[in-house]
This record gives structure tokens, sequence and C-alpha cells, in this order.
């Protein structure tokens, strides 16, 4: 166990019950007692994960009626999503982790060969039929990792994000949707020096930002026919293939391309000026306040950021964003956003855990329809009358407060969210799910190295190679740099270990696929 000058995480007390739940039968959405467990008796387990975005609440009325069906006692801490990383880091050194851990998608294998981990297949084999049910083979297949099931793979919807654009300000103007690069151009420009909001000052911008600066220019990059991913390195190396080569986007000449039309509308001053260096709050602030007419981000941060949480309609009256669809299509016809890939999270048990049965038991039951429901929704008939139904005005003050559903975050039931959704009478639901649906909806550009596990020599390189990939971005959008020199800059990205983690990272990929495709540099 944890010991007590640790960094602090959340404790579980089981206590398996024969009558939990509404039966004895996993499909019924109680967890099933297997026959070396001692009834009666207690099992204390510890958990770590990120808050992603949630808030935990000791007295959360939702969690006593799930410690209520399933005997179990929850006492739970989380941590913040950009402190998550370092924090287990520490933990993952010391070799004393919780015993279920929540990493983000593919960072069980940054550990997996430390030992830290218990090989799963056999535990799921005995305590989880609905896990095993619920979440698609190819995700089982995608995240073992040499041969051995260390994780349970959180789903995930590939495509997450959506360029959105002031309706509104369409329509006072008597434009019509963008369709293409060209048309995009023109709104930007008209958003930026006709005047949409109508009060007489040259106080707004066409492109702006309302979360990072690196997602904003996703749908530019997919008019190029690329999908970058976060410029900076959260998405290690992004690469394509092409014929029997393998090229990497940042050296690219559609990465290049983009570039030049992305200055293009900064020398056009159609750009925020202060795109590069505003913090996510302040550039929330600006886009609620209604100073900016365009920006790509999480499908989420339109209807729920800006209009539920900042309440923009009351800042701006009248203001409406929508989604772009279809994606802007560039000068060859191209068109398409990032793809986010299929796992979310991977879900650890820690090798040295006491009761790794009693772990996998637990989530089991929170796969069921049952289960996930009570984590997502709360409690039928206080916080929602039917999951297709609107919230109670009890339930979407919890959800607003962002305390009802962190446990939704352990086990995904993307069947569920997709039947849920298409008949989801709720109209804030409805709202999201135009955005959702839009996301969805876009062709989606995979890294050919989604999955695939970091090298030593990312590790090593790789930090930097990112940071230089982001400064020399800034440089040529901004024209501190010319493209002129993208020769240079090409070379440098080499020598700084580019090539040798690109090099690295084809040659596993080659090795896991059994391919013989040529790194193209």
């Amino acid at each position: 166990m944890m010991k007590k000058n640790a960094l602090f995480t959340l404790c579980f007390t089981i206590v398996w019950v024969t009558g939990c739940a509404s039966g004895s039968s996993s499909s019924a959405g109680s967890i099933p007692i297997d026959e070396d467990s001692k009834q009666n008796s207690t099992v204390s387990l510890s958990i770590i994960q990120p808050d992603l975005g949630r808030v935990w609440k000791d007295d959360n009325p939702a969690t006593k009626e799930l410690e209520e069906r399933t005997g179990v006692k929850l006492n739970v801490t989380m941590y913040p999503n950009n402190d998550f990383n370092s924090k287990y880091n520490v933990l993952a050194a010391s070799g004393d982790i919780p015993d279920i851990s929540r990493l983000g998608s593919f960072d069980y294998q940054n550990y997996a060969d430390q030992g830290l981990f218990l090989d799963l297949s056999e535990y799921l084999d005995r305590y989880a039929p609905n896990l095993k049910k619920n979440i698609p083979a190819d995700l089982w297949e995608l995240t073992k990792y040499k041969g051995k099931q260390y994780v349970i793979p959180y789903e995930n919807v590939a495509g997450k994000e959506v360029p959105v654009i002031r309706k509104d300000w369409l329509d006072k103007l008597n434009l019509s949707m963008p369709t293409n690069l060209d048309e995009f151009e023109a709104i930007m420009k008209a958003f930026t020096f006709d005047d949409p909001d109508g009060n007489g000052q040259s106080d707004t911008y066409g492109l702006g930002v309302a979360n990072t600066y690196s997602e904003t220019f996703m749908p530019i990059f997919g008019a190029f026919g690329i999908g970058p991913g976060f410029i900076g390195g959260s998405t290690p190396m992004a690469s394509y293939v092409k014929g029997e080569r393998i090229v990497p986007v940042a050296i690219s000449p559609e990465y290049k391309a983009a570039i030049a039309y992305i200055k293009k509308l900064w020398d056009e001053k159609v750009i925020d000026p202060e795109l590069f260096t505003m913090k996510s709050d302040q550039s929330l602030m600006k886009a609620a306040q209604g100073k900016i007419g365009y920006f790509n981000a999480w499908w989420s941060i339109a209807p729920q950021q800006l209009m539920q949480q900042l309440k923009m309609n009351e800042i701006v009256p009248g203001a409406k964003w929508a989604p772009i669809l279809p994606a802007l299509a560039g000068p060859d016809g191209k068109s398409g956003m990032f793809s986010f890939g299929k796992i979310g999270a991977g879900i650890a048990i820690s090798a040295k855990s006491g009761h790794p049965e009693a772990a996998v038991r637990f989530l089991d039951y929170l796969s069921t329809q049952e289960g996930w429901e009570l984590a997502k929704f709360g409690i039928k008939g206080t916080h929602y009358t039917s999951a297709t139904e609107p919230r109670t005005t009890e339930g979407q003050l919890a959800y607003d407060e962002k305390w009802l559903d962190p446990l939704s975050q352990i086990v995904s039931r993307i069947d569920l969210v997709q039947q849920m959704g298409a008949a989801t009478k709720d109209p804030v639901e409805r709202e999201n799910n135009r955005f959702i649906d839009a996301a969805s909806n876009y062709t989606l550009y995979s890294d050919i190295f989604y999955g695939i596990p970091l090298t030593e020599e990312y590790k090593t390189y790789g930090a930097e190679v990112a940071k230089y990939e982001e400064e020399m971005f800034i440089q040529f959008v901004t024209g501190r740099e010319p493209l002129d020199n993208w020769g240079d800059y090409v070379e440098t990205w080499k020598k700084k270990g580019g090539k040798s983690v690109f090099d690295s990272k084809v040659a596993k990929y080659n090795e896991l696929k059994g391919t013989r495709l040529i790194a193209g540099i």
C-alpha cells in the first residue's frame, strides 16, 4: 500500500455483499461474486485519475447511491489535468502506484516495462463479462503491449473538434457558410473590417482562438490533406503514408503550403494579434464577449463553455455559433480534421495490488447500462427522468457545477451515448449534438504512428524537436522568419533529433506491423 507521505490518491473501501443492485447477474447490473471471494469482507483500493474538468464532491448523492448498490465506499481525490502526468511520474518512479490508474491514451506504454501493471487477461476472463462484451474487440487488440493486456481501453470518438463560426454575423453581412479556403478568407476579412457586431467600432477579428492556438488551424491543415494534431508535440511526430514512404507532417510540402496560407491571413490582419500569447481563459472570454468570428476547438467549447457556462447570450444577445460543415476544401479539393483515435484512456491495475479481482469487478459494474447511467446521469428521478429526457433542475445544477459525473470518465459506453443522443428530447443535449454530430462527420486524418510505443530516441529528443516545431510555426506565420528559409528549418529539424526520432518510429512501426515502409525524409 502507499506510504502516508506519498501523493494522496482516492481510496475505495469495498464491501462485497450478495444482495447488491438488482440481482446477482452481472448483465442485470450487479457485481458478480466470485466463488473465491469472501462475503462481507472489506477491501481497500486506491485510484488515481485526472479531473477532466470535473470536481469531486464527497457528499455527491449519485456516488452514495453507487455505494449503496455495490457495497463500495468511495473517498476520491483527482489531480488537475495539466499536473497529472508530473504527479504520476513521481509515483511511478517510486514504484508506489495506486491500485487503479486512469492514464491518457497510450501513456501506459511509458511505464509497462517497469513491471508496474498487472496483465489483466485472466482477471477479465473471470470477473469482467460486461467489459469484454461492451468494449469492441479491436480496441482490446490495439491496447495490447508486447502481447499482454495491461489496460482496459476507454473507448473514444475519433472526431472531437469542430470549426465554428458566428452564424449571426454571416446573416447580418448576407454571407453564406464558407465551403473552401477562398470563401473562408473573404469571410474573415468581412468579419474583421465590415463591423459585423454593428457597434461602429473596429474591434473584431475574423479568426481567433477559444482554447489553444494550436487547435484553431486544424481545418486549414486538413484542407491541404494533412493532420498535424497539436502543434508542439502532443501528437508525437504525426506522419502519413505516401506510396511506400512514411512522411512526417512537420516537414512536409503540405505543411509548408498550409503555413503560407495562414501567414497570408496574418498579413491581412484578420487574425487576432493576441492569438499566440493569450491564456485559455482569456481567449474564452474574448470569444464570449463577441470579439472573434471563427475558431476551432473541442466540440463542447461553443455550446457548453461559451453559451451555457459563460452565458454568452447575456453578454451578446443574439449570438449564435454554428459548425462549418462540410470542412473547408483546399486547392486540391481535400478537406478534413485530425483524428484523435479510438482510445481515450487506458485503465491499469497495479501489479502490487492486493485485490485486483475487486478492482476488475467494480469496473465491470460501471460497464453495465445501470452502472454507466448512474455514473453519468446521477440518480434516476432525482437528477434525470430518463437518459433521453431533459435533466431535472437539480441534475442540471449538479452538471453545471461539474461534480455529478466524475466516475463516468472511468468506463466508456460509446454505444449508449450514440443511442441516447439520437433519441434525446433534452434541448441542451440536442444543441450539444449539433456539434458532436459535426465532429463525427468530417473526414479524419489519422497519424500512421497512432498506438505505436514511444521509442528511446523520442524520449531523448522528442521534446526539443516539438519545441522547435512550435517556435518555427509562429516565426513563419508572423513573418519573423521568411518561408524562403524553409530548407534551413528542415535541416535544423533533422539535426535537433527529428531524423533520429522519425527513423526510430518507422523502424518500430515496421517491426510491429510486419511492413517495409521507408522513412520519407
